[in-house]
């Protein structure tokens, strides 16, 4: 069975990941490569509890419910944001809200990046611009999002909520991973778990010319090339679905940026 270091912490959907995977003859090896400290919390409770001056939400990861759930410190929701315009990137954040924030529904699920999700918002978005969208971010965002939906109108309110620091077992849980012979493929899921491998690479000399590298998003794949690492293809969207694709059928998969431009998030 072949092996996939899957770069990113366990969550919900891990079960799912490994259970697919070895249906498919792969064994996944899960290393967190994040740290997170949440921050603003108090601030993001005020814009919380105050849904009427907004016009919905953004979520662009688990970690951004994680921060909304904890500002609310155990209290629910509003009601009145469920009838607001609620967006997010990918399956597992929008599954995530929905176990977390009171059965909130949110749109745009699908859009799989940043950059795909600002163009769906514009496309559906049918509610009062002059009220800003709130969005609960980490330190590390791109501005794609914000700069696409600011061009088209849209009024934004980012809090920073959460700092992303390297998970701190990500040094020994490389080494030991990386000790097993059937390593063949290495998955990243964002461009701060490339950022904190790539440290970790270079300090201790690792070899990866025999490691296909695979780059989950186009943000994900760009990082990775300006850190000179070569991508060995890139999963359309966040979903084992789409990494079971490119696993086993590679030819098919999205091209790498050398192949076919480049995208931003």
């Amino acid at each position: 069975m072949k092996r996939v270091l899957i770069l990113k912490s366990e969550s919900d959907s891990s079960e799912i990941y490994a259970s697919l995977l070895a249906e498919n003859n792969f064994e996944a090896v899960f290393i967190p490569t994040l740290g997170f400290g949440f921050k603003n919390l108090e601030e993001l409770r005020g814009k919380l509890l105050a849904p009427e001056k907004h016009s919905g939400l953004i979520f662009t990861s688990p970690r951004c419910v994680d921060a909304v759930q904890s500002a609310l410190q155990g209290a629910p929701l509003p009601e009145q944001w469920k009838e607001l315009h609620n967006y997010c990137v990918g399956e597992v954040t929008h599954n995530y809200i929905k176990s977390c924030l009171d059965g909130l529904n949110s749109l745009g699920k699908e859009s799989g990046n940043a950059n795909n999700l600002a163009d769906y918002i514009k496309e559906q978005f049918e509610g009062n611009k002059s009220l800003p969208l709130l969005f609960p971010c980490g330190n590390l965002r791109t501005d794609a999002l914000l700069v696409k939906l600011m061009d088209a109108g849209f009024l934004l309110d980012a809090c920073e909520v959460y700092e992303t620091i390297p998970h701190p077992d990500l040094a020994e849980n490389l080494s030991e991973a990386l000790k097993a012979e059937n390593v063949e493929f290495i998955a990243f899921f964002s461009p701060s778990g490339v950022n904190c491998c790539y440290e970790y690479f270079t300090k201790n000399n690792v070899n990866l010319t025999n490691k296909k590298l695979i780059a989950i998003g186009p943000s994900t794949r760009k990082s990775m090339e300006n850190k000179g690492l070569t991508v060995y293809r890139t999963a359309e969207k966040p979903s084992v679905e789409y990494l079971i694709k490119v696993l086993l059928n590679p030819d098919g998969a999205a091209p790498t940026a050398s192949e076919n431009g480049t995208k931003d998030e």
